[in-house]
């Protein structure tokens, strides 16, 4: 499997950590209890220690469709192909506007793609990674040859899953439960894959399920399809809630076990691509314990976490800024490597 054609496209509205503590403060200001100031200091401390400077959000006359469509012409561009040469489209985007039917039936409307095989991939943060091992599997059995990779987050645009939910802090304990959310950005990616020209990529999957209720977005309904936990639903129904601290201290371990596998081939990988999920200081010490320290490229500081648990951005949103740059070409073997929601792990690679 090859990438014939990847783009990442951040939303226009570039956001510096003083405005994101400004939107707090604006959300905040008639129902926070305490010192709203101290509260918003130890908030960019936080912003600051994880090296993050800027992300983006849409602005009011964008929409996530609009731009997800813009992705897709570039990564067609690139690959040679029209519309008519996709025979699947996958969506595999934490943010969506619909449950019934997939957002990708949608997309390929807009597309004008009438006859493209096509349905959605939910696995927060993991979705772009999980969606391109299924076409690796549909290509080995011959069922498609080009397949188009398509999403868009949009936490932050009015109605969210993030905005205003996150932002109408109550007290300083809400912080713990909101923090992610100021770390995040939108933007829409598309790739474009190839069943010829290219080797298998590797995966390598794990999962623990110790903290799946860490990190959410619950639907109405949600209490008779989960145990019992006091985590999910502190913002609200539809919004995005997690405990980033608690999902760090549970996960240290199991990336640092993901990003191992990929040893065998540690002389072989230019550059290893993290999740743009937090803290690069935790995951350049979780790269140097699994020997990787010296070629791991972050977005994370200039994009933020480009989907919240957008993720499922990140990885395509890398890769797609690096080959832009030069940085990544044509037979270079790059890793990828992420944690997501749930939880549930990967390290793999391929030969770009």
């Amino acid at each position: 499997m090859r990438i014939d054609g990847i783009s990442f496209l951040p939303a226009s509205r570039e956001m510096s950590n003083q405005d994101v503590l400004d939107e707090i403060r604006k959300h905040s200001a008639d129902r926070f209890d305490g010192d709203l100031d101290r509260a918003l200091t130890y908030i960019n401390g936080m912003m600051e220690s994880t090296q993050l400077q800027k992300r983006y959000w849409f602005a009011e006359d964008e929409r996530p469709l609009d731009l997800m469509v813009k992705a897709a012409h570039k990564a067609m561009a690139q690959a040679g192909c029209k519309a008519e040469d996709i025979d699947l489209l996958i969506y595999a985007g934490n943010c969506r506007g619909f449950i019934e039917p997939g957002d990708a039936y949608f997309v390929a409307q807009a597309l004008g793609m009438d006859g493209v095989d096509c349905f959605d991939v939910l696995d927060a943060c993991m979705a772009w990674t999980r969606s391109c091992d299924i076409v690796q599997s549909h290509f080995a059995a011959g069922r498609y040859k080009k397949a188009l990779i398509v999403n868009a987050e949009s936490y932050y645009v009015p109605g969210g899953v993030s905005y205003p939910s996150n932002f109408q802090l109550t007290g300083l304990r809400d912080i713990a439960h909101c923090f992610s959310a100021y770390c995040g950005g939108d933007g829409a990616s598309a790739t474009v894959l190839a069943a010829d020209g290219g080797d298998d990529w590797e995966f390598n999957f794990s999962s623990v399920k110790s903290g799946a209720d860490l990190c959410t977005i619950p639907l109405g309904g949600y209490e008779s399809r989960s145990m019992p936990s006091k985590r999910i639903g502190l913002n609200g129904l539809g919004a995005f809630t997690s405990f980033s601290s608690q999902v760090f201290n549970i996960a240290g371990e199991h990336m640092v076990a993901s990003l191992s596998k990929l040893a065998p081939q540690r002389d072989q990988i230019k550059i290893v691509f993290p999740h743009s999920g937090g803290s690069v200081g935790e995951y350049r010490k979780w790269a140097e314990q699994a020997g990787f320290g010296d070629v791991v490229k972050f977005i994370y500081p200039q994009f933020g976490n480009v989907g919240s648990a957008s993720i499922p951005a990140s990885i395509p949103a890398a890769i797609a800024l690096h080959v832009e740059s030069g940085e990544v070409c044509r037979g270079d073997r790059i890793g990828f490597w992420l944690g997501s929601s749930g939880m549930s792990f990967v390290a793999a690679t391929l030969c770009y």
